[in-house]
This record gives structure tokens, C-alpha cells and sequence, in this order.
């Protein structure tokens, strides 16, 4: 077995994880929205000439990013898809003048489409939630039209580093999830029959007061600890204090930095 696999996460538990944070998500989502304009500054850049008919947002959470494409492309019907049911009844609200809108509970590895029905498929920080991600990618192709468009952001391996190597001197536990690569990516994409794929990585370094509220964050965003090989038991006062010397002996003081490492990515489905 791939040691790999414990850092996956747990899927049973990312919607409901998910779901619990839905009424606070978008006070918190910083990041995430960052990360959304610009996915959606290079797709509308990219798709200047396109009219999709058929849109479908990949992990649509609250609908931020969903109301970009619904205003972008009045004239397509867009579908916004999360695991958690809770994040789509906030995204209802906020996008109920919307008509062209469906919501669907579902799950990137086993989308509930009919093949080649969508023109445009559209993810922003979703990926790395699934177990791994080479069977959302070929689902995502699957649905797509031959010469249909796949837009995501995802977290690439450097991402929360500083965190991970601080818990790797506590414990033999899983505390981070791992996040693959550039090249498997890459690999996972031709394999899935995407064509002309652009991938860029791009790290950002965000300033939290304290390793505590990078962790309160994390939690409030429904992005706490997931993977397999989590601790199943409550961790003690000593085990975080333990933790959050080894994270501040690492930064030079101060405010204490955290890195996430942004994979962005365009790809063509190929016509045969």
C-alpha cells in the first residue's frame, strides 16, 4: 500500500465537516475567494469567443465563484455540486434570482450526468478532497463534450509544509493531508484525455498572530484534519503545546507564516 494513502482524506467525513461550517464559511474563505477571481480571470480570458451551454461547479460551496459564471454566461444553465447539502441551501440564497441555477448533492468521483452533456467544467479548491483525484478527473471528462473546457484550482505539496513538519516531531500520525503534485497531475490529466493542459503553481504565504489561529481557521472553514490516519483520540494540552513550539521554531518570529501552494489548471477535452 502506498504510504501515501493514510494522508488521504476521509470522504465520510469532508461533507459533513463541510456541512457543519456552512453558516460561517464565507466570513472565513479569504483565501478561497483569492483563489476563485483568479482561476476566473484566466478562464473568461481564455473563453472570450465561447458561449457554454452547459456549466457545471465542482465543489460550489456557498456559490461564490457560481455567481461569476451565472452573470458571465446569462444564457447557460449552470449546475452547482457539492457533498455538502448545507453549503448549497447558502449558495440557494445568495443566488435565488438566479433561475438558470440547479443545485445537486453529489460527489466528484461518481457525478450523477449523462456523458458529454457539459461544456465547461469548473472547480475552485475542491480536488484535494478527493481520494486521490485520477477518478474525479476522468469524471470530469467524462461529462464533458468532446472540445469542453475544465478550469481548477487545487493545493499543491508544499502547501501547509510548515504545519506538517511541526506535527511530524509530536506524533506518527496523520495531521495534514498530502497533495499530489504537478506531474501527476499532469500524468492524471492525459490519462483522463484532457489535451493541451496548462499548470501552474503558485505558492502564497499567509501571516496568522498565532499557530492557534491558523488552526481555529482551519477548523472554521470545515478544512480541519480529515485523513485516514488521523488520531482518533483527543489530543492533549501537552501534545498542541509540543506542536506549536516545533511551529514557531521554524519562523523567525513574530507572526507566524503558513504556505499554500495553489495549482491552477486549463485543459481541453480531445476530439477524437
Amino acid at each position: 500500500m502506498n504510504p501515501e494513502n493514510g494522508a488521504l482524506p476521509d470522504k465520510r467525513w469532508v461533507g459533513r465537516s463541510f456541512g457543519l461550517a456552512a453558516e460561517r464559511y464565507d466570513g472565513l474563505a479569504g483565501l478561497q475567494r483569492t483563489t476563485a477571481l483568479a482561476l476566473l480571470t484566466r478562464l473568461f480570458g481564455r473563453m472570450a469567443a465561447t458561449e457554454p451551454g452547459h456549466i457545471l461547479d465542482v465543489g460550489a460551496g456557498t456559490g461564490y465563484p457560481t455567481r461569476y459564471l451565472l452573470e458571465h454566461w446569462p444564457g447557460a444553465q449552470v449546475i452547482a455540486l457539492d457533498l455538502a447539502e448545507a453549503m448549497l441551501r447558502v449558495a440557494g440564497r445568495r443566488l435565488s434570482r438566479h433561475v438558470s441555477l440547479q443545485r445537486i448533492v453529489g460527489d466528484a468521483e461518481s457525478l450523477p450526468l449523462a456523458d458529454e452533456s457539459i461544456d465547461l467544467v469548473f472547480t475552485n479548491l475542491a480536488l484535494q478532497w478527493c481520494n486521490p483525484p485520477e477518478v474525479a478527473l476522468k469524471e470530469f471528462f467524462r461529462v464533458l463534450k468532446p472540445g469542453g473546457r475544465l478550469a481548477f484550482s487545487t493545493f499543491g505539496p508544499a502547501t501547509l509544509q510548515e504545519l506538517r513538519t511541526a506535527w511530524a516531531t509530536v506524533d506518527r500520525y496523520t495531521h495534514v493531508s498530502h497533495f499530489p503534485g504537478i506531474e501527476q497531475y499532469r500524468h492524471s490529466l492525459a490519462q483522463a484525455g484532457g489535451v493541451d493542459c496548462e499548470l501552474l503553481l503558485t505558492p502564497r504565504h499567509l501571516k496568522y498572530p498565532a499557530v492557534m489561529g491558523l488552526m481555529e481557521e482551519l477548523k472554521g472553514l470545515g478544512a480541519h484534519n480529515m485523513t485516514r490516519d488521523r488520531p482518533r483520540h483527543l489530543l492533549g494540552k501537552s501534545t498542541w503545546q509540543r506542536m506549536i513550539r516545533a511551529y514557531e521554531a521554524q519562523q523567525a518570529g513574530g507572526d507566524i507564516t503558513a504556505t499554500f501552494e495553489i495549482m491552477t489548471g486549463h485543459c481541453i477535452k480531445g476530439v477524437e
